[in-house]
């Protein structure tokens, strides 16, 4: 399996890193999660054609990991795009999707290529093409809006992914809320951890990573690139070699 960083910065925009993004590559079949601002841009500069994703997978709706969806479809419809491409999208999502897409003058009759528009439930798996499932389980990122009482036409969720194939698995946590959302598929074997680390402490995800055990932690979501730097360098030289600072552009093929 192949990961490309797509972008590897914070929800504060940045001239040095574009919003997190994941491209998720497994013979052939390109998975994209999160679409931020910039997301199109972000794309070309790691040279990926628009028209290699097959699918993408929305996180949560933060504008760091979605506002830019309509700009690559957008991009998608402009170079000639024929084939066709899912969205997955939490549940209860759909027909807002549905909704943003065509106020930004995108219709299924003219855009130029078959889009689907799925929802995914929590704990119950996405079976993707050549070997991909995800795994999506609910955690605590923006839970706290709850209390928020006239938008209970809203649903407050946000989505960490277990990405498994024949023989690995591979979580990322996306944004989260607590240390807690670290261990969210404590009973599975964890080869690597894909975590952000803007909300929470480092020295919460080192210990969730002498816990954890996996084979690399790769940070991403990164606001302060030198205070992380600054972190990692107070670790011992063992513990050290676990973690990886990640950058746009960055691909990693990954193995047992």
């Amino acid at each position: 399996m192949e990961l490309t960083f797509i972008g590897t910065g914070s929800g504060k925009t940045s001239l040095n890193r574009f919003h997190t993004s994941i491209l998720v590559k497994e013979n052939d079949y390109n998975l994209l999660i999160d679409t931020g601002d910039g997301i199109a841009k972000a794309l070309l500069s790691a040279k990926i054609d628009f028209r290699s994703i097959d699918s993408i997978l929305i996180s949560h709706t933060h504008a760091d990991h979605f506002a830019g969806i309509t700009s690559l479809l957008t991009q998608m419809k402009i170079i000639g795009r024929i084939e066709p491409l899912n969205i997955f999208i939490p549940f209860a999502f759909a027909e807002f999707l549905e909704k943003f897409i065509n106020v930004s003058f995108l219709f299924p009759e003219t855009i130029g290529f078959e889009l689907n528009i799925l929802e995914y439930e929590f704990d119950k798996p996405l079976r993707l093409k050549n070997g991909i499932e995800i795994l999506p389980r609910r955690n605590s990122h923006i839970r706290n809006k709850e209390n928020l009482t006239n938008y209970d036409w809203l649903n407050f969720v946000s989505s960490g992914f277990l990405i498994r194939n024949n023989s690995l698995n591979i979580y990322y946590t996306a944004d989260i809320g607590s240390k807690n959302d670290l261990f969210l598929f404590n009973e599975f074997v964890i080869d690597y951890l894909i975590t952000e680390a803007a909300h929470i402490e480092f020295r919460e995800i080192i210990d969730a990573v002498k816990s954890i055990n996996p084979v690399k932690c790769f940070l991403v979501h990164i606001n302060d690139e030198q205070l992380l730097k600054n972190e990692t360098d107070k670790i011992s030289e063992v513990n050290k070699s676990k973690f990886q600072l990640t950058y746009d552009g960055m691909r990693v093929i990954l193995n047992k």
